[in-house]
């Protein structure tokens, strides 16, 4: 008899991608340095914006400082979004999001080791390309289908809270090199079009860096260059500012927050809750439960009610009282990991 594999799925927080990008914490320092890199200016050019920014690029790069500053002033970006949100600043909230998208495009894509480090009880680390911990896991969980074609296992699925593509920069690098998005696109379902009924692999709940709509085509700019250079890189995307403001494509499909109701992020929550419906083992990582994100977290949660899920919580700061609040510990057996996270959680049972 042949025994039912557990559905398992990976519920992520920026933790989860701590050794490749900026946590909530780092972000506006590292938006600032990215801005401050291109202009050869310091941090006072950011407050007040110039007149003669001329070129696109210098358009986009002034916000990403700018953008910077608000997200230091505010304590995290999401902050100063929603401040923007109450206030019905819908352009500068649609500003934002093009400087969070191209901010995370232009650190995936470049190789700057001053801008990618950090500093750790006087230690320095260079940020990774790609967490070693999502190549780990990857390696165990991605199967062939064909020659051509590699698929994440039936059941295995990643809900996650973060804007980078570390889980699909992972599985992009076991295929074949080289290979466009659009090809690793259509073997790992994480769009989530209005039309479209595939069910996702990966739900990013906060949306995802790098893509666009015009009208109903999604289009992305992770392809454009392959310099390493952060003033080649951008220049390669000089063109979104005057497509954005003259409103020729819209990103507010991509870059969501918690408060938002667009259909996209709509249904991205749906898979979400459809996901957590059928979970038998729930992986969290590198989450800390932040307000903005509770309401949702609670609905997700609810799906495990009857399940008897057995979950396992790995993160430094780890909390059972965290996983109290939303389900009942007598019903589901819960793990905390606080120790080992050098790799993440895969149950043997996978």
């Amino acid at each position: 008899m042949t025994l039912k594999k557990p559905k398992i799925t990976y519920f992520i927080g920026a933790g989860a991608s701590y050794s490749s990008c900026p946590i909530w914490t780092e972000q506006g320092n590292k938006m600032i340095e990215v801005a401050c890199k291109y202009f050869k200016k310091n941090t006072g050019f950011f407050i007040t914006k110039p007149t003669d920014l001329v070129e696109h690029a210098e358009e986009i790069i002034w916000d990403i400082g700018y953008f910077g500053l608000k997200a230091n002033k505010f304590g995290t970006i999401d902050t100063y979004a929603k401040k923007l949100h109450l206030n019905a600043s819908f352009k500068e909230l649609s500003r934002l999001k093009l400087s969070v998208s191209v901010f995370f495009t232009i650190w995936q894509l470049t190789n700057d080791r001053n801008l990618k480090s950090r500093k750790i009880q006087d230690k320095e680390y260079v940020f990774e390309e790609i967490d070693k911990r999502y190549i780990s896991l990857f390696a165990s969980i991605l199967e062939s289908k064909s020659s051509v074609e590699i698929k994440i296992k039936e059941n295995i699925r990643f809900v996650s809270w973060n804007y980078d593509l570390q889980l699909e920069y992972a599985f992009k690098s076991f295929n074949q090199d080289n290979l466009s998005w659009e090809f690793i696109c259509n073997n790992l379902n994480f769009r989530a079009g209005i039309s479209d009924n595939k069910e996702l692999d990966i739900c990013h709940l906060n949306g995802y860096h790098g893509f666009y709509n015009v009208k109903e085509r999604e289009e992305h700019f992770l392809d454009l260059t392959e310099s390493k250079g952060i003033n080649e890189i951008v220049d390669s995307l000089s063109f979104l500012y005057n497509s954005h403001r003259n409103n020729g494509f819209s990103l507010s499909n991509h870059i969501n927050y918690a408060w938002e109701k667009n259909p996209i992020a709509q249904k991205t929550r749906d898979e979400a809750l459809r996901i957590f419906s059928e979970t038998d083992i729930l992986i969290i990582i590198g989450y800390s439960f932040p307000n903005f994100n509770k309401e949702i977290d609670k609905e997700l949660f609810k799906r495990l009610q009857g399940r008897k899920t057995r979950i396992y919580y790995q993160d430094p700061n780890a909390s059972l009282n965290f996983i109290k609040q939303l389900v009942d510990i007598n019903e589901c057996e819960v793990i905390i990991e606080k120790e080992k996270l050098d790799n993440f959680i895969l149950p043997y049972d996978f």
